[in-house]
């Protein structure tokens, strides 16, 4: 057991340190695959697993996989709701605590775009700021409600016997940029066919950086504040969006249903504000 510790830190600080040094520019004329992306999705994927272990052994089961998925949401949402995803087809674990480790994964990615938008500029975030509140609250009282539901304990995401799959964090990160690569076909696609489109596309799998790019539009007097406020509302529409598809197409039938019922409630208050039926002031 040791020695899987050592190497499987080994081969983490190897992916780290090589998606620092290779290049972030894409190797194909259409720019859908940047090595340093790939790298990146691949050693998220691969820290996933040992962070679950380690978190399993250190807090315990129950706790390990909530931390993990928030930890795990902190540095990819979508590879967290990739894994959870694939992790619902095993026997052994709770599908109630992958259901809590994903809404965990969710309330880390809030936290980080809210920081995010603040440290751009305080104006930004006051104009969104409500929102963050609202589905953080939402987020949390999911959490919570969860957690207090009995559950089987579950192992860790790894599983109990290795502490890291490589082949299988190798298949998810192929999957992942398969997908990245068609939204930014997409996204070529729409061309100039409306901003909130472009962002709703960007944002499926590129949030903080949507949301960054979107906060700049307004330092920079290119939008106004019901603009920016929208084009948030649409980049937090389209992460979930991003979750609620990847679930649906890879989980199993009974974690895809409550899964995905977890989601509406975020969704649903993002439509109505979008459509003008839902007014925070």
């Amino acid at each position: 057991m040791k020695n899987q510790w050592v190497r499987a830190g080994l081969f983490l600080l190897f992916l780290f340190v090589a998606s620092k040094l290779v290049s972030p520019h894409p190797v194909d004329p259409w720019g859908l695959f940047r090595p340093q992306k790939i790298l990146f999705m691949f050693f998220a994927l691969s820290a996933l697993q040992v962070m679950g272990e380690v978190l399993s052994l250190w807090v315990g089961p129950k706790a390990g996989i909530v931390m993990t998925g928030f930890l795990g949401g902190l540095l990819s949402s979508t590879a967290t709701t990739v894994t959870l995803a694939k992790e619902s087809h095993e026997a052994d674990g709770s599908q109630t605590l992958r259901m809590a480790a994903l809404q965990s994964a969710i309330l880390a990615m809030l936290i980080q775009a809210a920081v995010l938008i603040s440290a751009g500029g305080l104006e930004a975030f006051q104009l969104v700021g409500v929102h963050f509140v609202i589905l953080g609250l939402i987020t949390a009282t999911l959490i919570a409600l969860l957690w207090r539901r009995k559950s089987h304990p579950h192992p860790a995401m790894a599983g109990a016997n290795e502490i890291l799959d490589v082949k299988s964090s190798l298949k998810l990160t192929v999957f992942i940029v398969l997908i990245l690569a068609a939204s930014k076909l997409v996204q070529e696609w729409a061309g100039g066919q409306g901003l909130m489109l472009l962002t709703f596309v960007i944002s499926l799998f590129e949030v903080h950086g949507s949301l960054i790019s979107t906060a700049q539009l307004l330092a920079a007097g290119k939008i106004d504040g019901p603009q920016y406020e929208r084009l948030v509302e649409t980049s937090l529409l389209a992460s979930y969006v991003s979750k609620f598809a990847l679930i649906a197409v890879i989980s199993n039938v009974g974690f895809r249903k409550r899964a995905l019922m977890t989601l509406v409630p975020a969704m649903l208050f993002l439509i109505l504000h979008l459509l003008g039926w839902l007014h925070l002031s």
